[in-house]
């Protein structure tokens, strides 16, 4: 019996790696860390409440880089071999939906990300199939809803 192999194309149309899970950093953590700072600039309200743009600050920072250095850090060492591939695509697919209520951090947008970039689903890279593949799709669902999550909180947030 031999190994199963991967002789699915290339994906030449998306996003690549870096831009998908840098966007998601950005789009997640970054603009809510933002939107945070211009509360601080622009508003009356006291930014040293319990729960304050302070400390929002600092938890969205707090867990958002730690969540990407988490990402960076498992997705790094197992992209040079599909079949470790597939299992980090799960790993940190699993990794997204169990952080969603953190959604306000990043984490879910982060995690998600670089499981479809595991999962092959990024410019240049080879789609995984089966388990990996739907870990990625739903990685990259949770990514694209972490990000909308943030914008329509910080949108409330500045109209309400």
């Amino acid at each position: 019996m031999s190994a199963a192999t991967n002789d699915r194309p290339a994906t030449t149309r998306g996003l690549s790696a870096p831009l998908l899970v840098g966007g998601a950093f950005v789009l997640s953590t970054v603009v809510n860390i933002a939107a945070q700072v211009g509360s601080i600039l622009f508003t009356d309200t006291d930014p040293y409440l319990p729960e304050g743009a302070i400390s929002s600050i600092e938890s969205i920072s707090v867990v958002g880089v730690a969540s990407l250095a988490i990402a960076i850090a498992i997705a790094l060492p197992l992209m040079k071999s599909p079949s470790r591939a597939r299992v980090g695509a799960i790993v940190l697919g699993a990794l997204s939906l169990v952080t969603v209520p953190f959604f306000w951090s990043g984490a879910p947008a982060i995690f998600g990300a670089t499981a479809a970039w595991l999962a092959g689903l990024t410019k240049g890279a080879r789609p995984q199939a089966g388990a990996a593949r739907a870990f990625g799709i739903i990685g990259f669902v949770i990514a694209i809803l972490g990000v909308v999550a943030v914008f329509a909180g910080d949108l409330s947030a500045i109209l309400g």
